[in-house]
């Protein structure tokens, strides 16, 4: 009996611990579930549960199972304050406090177990990196506190892009000289610290042109397990930081073996301008200017856009192009969807009478203030709104050539109208709306078939927009006749109507036109039954927005949030799974073909989420946290959207906002993310807020609009 009764406490001995650990693991594993579950605002404490695992760590048999269950807990509990004090209960002040927690979890992890991974107690994570929390959740003050902390090069590159997110660029340039003196290795720090360096000039600028000279033999020479990357951006930027520097640019690699020198339009514009902005360099403008000439003839397959472009070189540098060439340059063979892309853009570049091959590229496009927001890279050349005007005004005293038949008259009336509109665009993305008013002005006056007058409205309310004066750009479209208006047009217009009587805090009005735009949008889209949206710049993108704008302007007594016909705004019991994947960032634009349902059933998921209670949304912004990088490209009304996911006194908007958009904003270019959260924040009544962001879209804007640093901000995102 008593051998019987030794054995068993032995047995026990042995496998109580055992059992500890098993019952731990699964109570410790409840405990984190339950963070992003439906719950309070008090974020459960699961430090408590390392008791489970005291007994266990200090025995052979269990130490290595407990200790590591251990660590691992006290990983997911610092990880977890911190993403609470962004996503949970999100202030500013509780994520500054909560990083100490990970940083000490991350020297633990060190100086223990050295794991890459963790999956014990949840979903499998990476090791504890507080550079990379932070940059995951947006986090920038805690990124930009400590630059020379971070070791690992993305952690850089994110601190170098949070700075110019601040729109601090002396700051960045400092970081950005310490990482130089590192002489970092990664082409994508390099490259980003070589471009920083060069928006200064002097010793900084010389010190990036030998970055980027780097940059560019190696990428030229070497392939790395069968990969290429092309070096064409890179000498772009390499050129434009030179003539920074005052030194000659280096040769362009011999006989590359490996990268293509691409980004051919931007270096042959940038080319043009630097020969023109040298006064003893007139021979060389001219060979700029023919080598775009040659381009132009001899490249039916570039891009509509940047086509256009270098029209506008050549119109305004070329001053021997006589009106028959022009003309001919002016007319590339007719694009199927060159109807669909007219109707979306309220006619304003639509094709003169008789002009039966207008280019695509001479399509001015959209006319809404928030389609006029700059995109990121090197994709089209770099071209000021000066130069696009003086283009303009040259296509316009070609078209009057007696000698020209008709037909290339109306080509050039077509172009000089398409260059007046583009030319407000930038000039008004640059800041200077008097210039931009002007350039429409003379677009009446160049082809006024080219104008109609919802058009004319519709485009000197961006410029207004753009300027900050959200008063003087809500009067011409409230002042405007839509009944004679294309179905899209009038769509258009009604649209950023409602965008801007939300601007101006007046919620009902606003909720009401969202509704009258979406009605008008889908009555557009239905009349083209059988069109295939032609890249983003289709009825597609103008119905998707619509909707968008709709829902987050909502109000009770506005009208319905959701389109007639959409899937009933209802949760799934499994709220993980409450935000289908739509696929947004996709090229192909599948989410725009008919018959596909994932856009409406996210639109109905957003409706019910913005509705449920606060347990249930905080629950939601979780599952949300972990399906980012599917933004719309509608990024005003799902920044407003996002925010309505925190209720009165749940905590700071803008900490949510900063991490549930940190995944997709490199999509967008900076100045189009800080015009977004600044109408996002007015849409929502936050001046403070609004008044932040626009100084950020001020210094990027200073930046970007400056000819001698064009290419440099395009190619940081600005």
């Amino acid at each position: 009996m008593l051998a019987t009764a030794v054995v068993a406490l032995l047995v026990f001995a042995l496998l109580a611990p055992v059992a500890l650990v098993f019952a731990g693991r699964r109570s410790a594993a409840a405990c984190l579930a339950s963070i992003e579950a439906p719950r309070g605002p008090a974020l459960p404490d699961c430090r408590p549960e390392i008791r489970w695992f005291a007994l266990p760590s200090r025995l052979p048999w269990t130490y290595r199972t407990a200790s590591t269950l251990a660590e691992e807990l006290g990983v997911r509990t610092a990880v977890a304050g911190y993403i609470d004090a962004a996503v949970g209960r999100p202030a500013r002040a509780a994520l500054a406090g909560a990083t100490g927690a990970v940083a000490t979890a991350e020297a633990a992890v060190a100086a223990g177990s050295r794991r890459i991974t963790f999956d014990e107690l949840g979903p499998e994570g990476g090791a504890p990196s507080l550079a990379r929390e932070a940059a995951r959740l947006g986090d920038r003050r805690t990124l930009l506190e400590q630059p020379d902390r971070w070791p690992d090069w993305h952690a850089r590159v994110h601190t170098l892009r949070a700075a110019l997110t601040e729109g601090d660029l002396q700051r960045a340039l400092a970081i950005a000289t310490g990482y130089a003196g590192m002489d970092p290795r990664d082409e994508d720090l390099r490259t980003t610290v070589a471009a920083i360096l060069c928006l200064a000039t002097g010793a900084e600028a010389k010190r990036g042109v030998d970055l980027l000279t780097l940059t560019q033999d190696d990428r030229a020479s070497k392939r790395h397990a069968g990969m290429v990357r092309n070096w064409g951006e890179v000498r772009a930027v390499l050129v434009a930081c030179a003539a920074r520097a005052g030194v000659e640019p280096p040769p362009m690699p011999e006989d590359p073996e490996a990268g293509l020198a691409d980004a051919v339009e931007a270096r042959l514009a940038q080319r043009a301008r630097l020969a023109a902005a040298r006064e003893d360099a007139a021979e060389a403008k001219q060979h700029a200017v023919r080598a775009i000439r040659d381009l132009l003839v001899s490249a039916a397959a570039l891009d509509p856009d940047a086509r256009g472009d270098l029209l506008a070189v050549v119109l305004a540098e070329g001053g021997t192009l006589d009106a028959t060439e022009a003309a001919a340059l002016a007319r590339p063979e007719p694009d199927e969807t060159e109807e669909a892309d007219v109707a979306v853009g309220g006619a304003g570049a639509a094709p003169a009478r008789g002009a039966t091959g207008a280019a695509p590229a001479l399509r001015a496009g959209s006319l809404r203030a928030l389609d006029w927001l700059p995109e990121r890279g090197l994709a089209r050349p770099a071209i000021a709104g000066s130069l696009r005007a003086r283009a303009a005004a040259r296509a316009a005293e070609l078209a009057a050539d007696p000698q020209l038949s008709p037909s290339d008259g109306d080509a050039l009336r077509a172009a000089a109208g398409a260059l007046a509109l583009q030319a407000a665009r930038e000039l008004a993305l640059e800041g200077d709306a008097p210039r931009a008013l002007d350039a429409l002005d003379r677009l009446g006056a160049l082809a006024p078939e080219l104008a109609p007058e919802a058009a004319r409205a519709l485009a000197r309310s961006s410029v207004w927009t753009l300027a900050g004066d959200r008063d003087r750009a809500l009067d011409p479209i409230e002042r405007v006749d839509l009944a004679a208006a294309p179905p899209a047009l009038r769509a258009a217009v009604l649209l950023q109507r409602a965008e801007l009587l939300a601007s101006l805090g007046r919620r009902l009005e606003a909720a009401r036109a969202a509704v009258l735009a979406d009605e008008a949008a889908a009555a557009a889209r239905a009349a083209r039954p059988g069109d295939a949206p032609s890249g983003l710049a289709g009825l597609a993108l103008l119905d998707a927005r619509a909707r968008w704008t709709r829902l987050a302007l909502a109000l009770p007594g506005g009208g319905s949030p959701l389109r007639q016909g959409s899937p009933p705004a209802l949760l799934p019991a499994d709220l993980s799974a409450a935000w289908p994947w739509v696929g947004f960032a996709r090229p192909d634009v599948p989410w725009a073909r008919d018959g596909q349902p994932a856009f409406s059933r996210a639109l109905a998921a957003w409706s019910a989420a913005r509705d449920a209670p606060p347990p249930t949304r905080r629950a939601l912004r979780y599952a949300a946290l972990r399906r980012r990088g599917d933004a719309p490209p509608a990024l005003v009304p799902y920044a407003a959207l996002s925010a309505q996911l925190l209720g009165d006194g749940e905590g700071d908007a803008e900490v949510w906002l900063d991490a549930f958009l940190a995944l997709d904003a490199p999509r967008f270019s900076l100045r189009h993310t800080a015009f977004a959260r600044a109408e996002a924040a007015r849409w929502r009544g936050d001046e403070g807020s609004a008044a932040a962001w626009q100084r950020r879209y001020e210094a990027l804007r200073a930046v970007a609009s400056d000819p001698a640093r064009a290419e440099i901000a395009r190619y940081l995102g600005l």
